[in-house]
């Protein structure tokens, strides 16, 4: 069988062009025990798919499974498959899959994963796709969940900011600090993404497409500082935010996008040094190596109220041959259509 892959056409080399990848077809090997044949139904687009393309600095990439992606690799994304043949004992054609799959048309799987990995998840007798779990109850959602409740350790007499807030992760994150009775501010960099966030509630919303007022932004809307801040884009806004927290606050890093195109994506801001001063607490996290432990306690929360009740939208392209576009538009601030997850609906 043969089906059609995005494939890293070559490394690129500051801004992502869709010119850097490239739609190929792929055979595909016959099934052995324990894998499954899927036919792609939905597909991802994250701005973390764009550091696996540099050539230094996500080690972590390699050390945890997932792998680079060099000229001529074949891309995957978390997405939501469905079975046409499979060798794998109690899966049969019709079932659901959940998990990263290749970014094609259809792909081989291997339903077993190694020791402490998360295996793709089944779903047995649906006719509708389970589209909770390319978003609230999948990695996305898993990533707000560790962010805001592991290791941002919420309170409920916070003062919250969240950048990127009408993102994938940023929506799910605020909304759990709404739940945890925080004061939350969120940025966004649509005037759409903001009228959005203020629908949930936020106390107040800042514009990160104006990186140079970002300062000003926050200190109308924060005047005595943040206790807890979630930062996803780096760059200005991230400074601004340091300058902010408050004695003995929390500062969670999980993306710094603004610079993932540029020729020093990993570079720290120049006030980092503020927080050790002011006894605050900053935690890097990526999500690859959590599963083990946290993934079940996750999946109990979020199937409950609130979070089952949490607003979590699809911003949805159309086609396999949209992909390169979606993933290329997501790392350049104001090319949203809306908030929430972006996905691809082949």
């Amino acid at each position: 069988m043969i089906s059609h892959a995005w494939c890293l056409r070559r490394t690129p080399v500051g801004v992502l062009s869709v010119d850097d990848l490239e739609l190929v077809p792929l055979p595909l090997e016959a099934l052995v025990a324990g894998e499954v044949l899927i036919e792609s139904q939905w597909l991802s687009v994250d701005p973390y798919m764009r550091t696996r393309m540099q050539a230094v600095g996500y080690d972590y990439l390699n050390r945890d499974g997932m792998g680079k992606w060099l000229p001529g690799s074949p891309l995957s994304a978390w997405g939501l498959g469905r079975v046409l043949e499979s060798k794998y004992g109690g899966v049969v054609p019709g079932d659901w899959v959940v998990g990263h799959l290749p970014a094609a048309s259809h792909g081989v799987l291997a339903l077993d994963s190694p020791a402490g990995s998360l295996a793709p998840l089944v779903f047995h007798g649906q006719d509708a796709p389970p589209l909770a779990w390319l978003h609230q109850r999948g990695m996305t959602g898993f990533t707000a969940w560790l962010a805001m409740c592991h290791y941002g350790r919420l309170r409920p007499d916070d003062t919250v900011l969240v950048t990127a807030g009408a993102g994938a992760v940023g929506s799910l994150a605020v909304q759990w600090a709404l739940a945890g009775g925080a004061r939350v501010l969120a940025s966004a960099g649509s005037v759409a993404g903001r009228e959005w966030l203020l629908s949930l509630g936020v106390a107040g919303v800042l514009d990160h497409s104006r990186p140079a007022d970002f300062t000003e932004q926050l200190a109308r809307l924060a005047e005595e500082g943040i206790d807890l801040h979630l930062e996803q884009l780096g760059g200005a806004t991230f400074s601004a935010a340091i300058d902010a927290v408050r004695p003995r606050g929390r500062v969670v890093l999980c993306g710094l996008v603004s610079q993932y195109n540029g020729s020093d994506p990993r570079r720290a801001p120049h006030n980092l040094r503020r927080l050790a001063a002011i006894g605050a607490h900053l935690q890097p996290f990526v999500v690859p190596g959590h599963e083990a432990v946290f993934w079940q306690p996750f999946q109990q929360q979020v199937a409950q109220p609130p979070a089952s009740e949490f607003r979590a939208p699809l911003e949805v392209f159309d086609g396999l041959e949209s992909w390169a576009e979606a993933l290329c538009g997501l790392l350049v601030s104001g090319r949203r259509r809306g908030p929430g997850k972006r996905v691809v609906r082949l």
